[in-house]
């Protein structure tokens, strides 16, 4: 129950952040926001903006735009990341141990 929880509380972090780095993306860099198709955190087939945006923070392509508040939620954003992939990590092996103990 509690891993749940925490996973639930990574993800709605993570939405909450990607958000906010489009928000301060959208009011301090109009242009390149809306070259980037105007994302917000959302999954739709067919249209890549979302994938286009993520792949943008990952890349740290706004590095030259020398905005302190995206690099803050840039950092915010992989804090919450590795946490998802060492929660990931911690479930697959509990999982295995449980089994093999089982």
């Amino acid at each position: 129950m509690g891993f749940a929880l925490f996973f639930f509380t990574l993800m709605f972090m993570h939405i909450y952040f990607t958000n906010a780095f489009f928000s301060q993306l959208k009011k301090e860099h109009a242009e390149i926001w809306q070259q980037l198709g105007a994302p917000r955190w959302k999954i739709h087939f067919g249209d890549d903006s979302f994938k286009n945006a993520m792949k943008y923070i990952h890349e740290k392509k706004f590095a030259d735009l020398q905005d302190g508040i995206l690099e803050e939620y840039y950092e915010k954003i992989r804090r919450v990341e590795y946490s998802a992939v060492a929660l990931a990590l911690i479930i697959v092996s509990a999982t295995i141990v449980d089994v093999l103990q089982g």
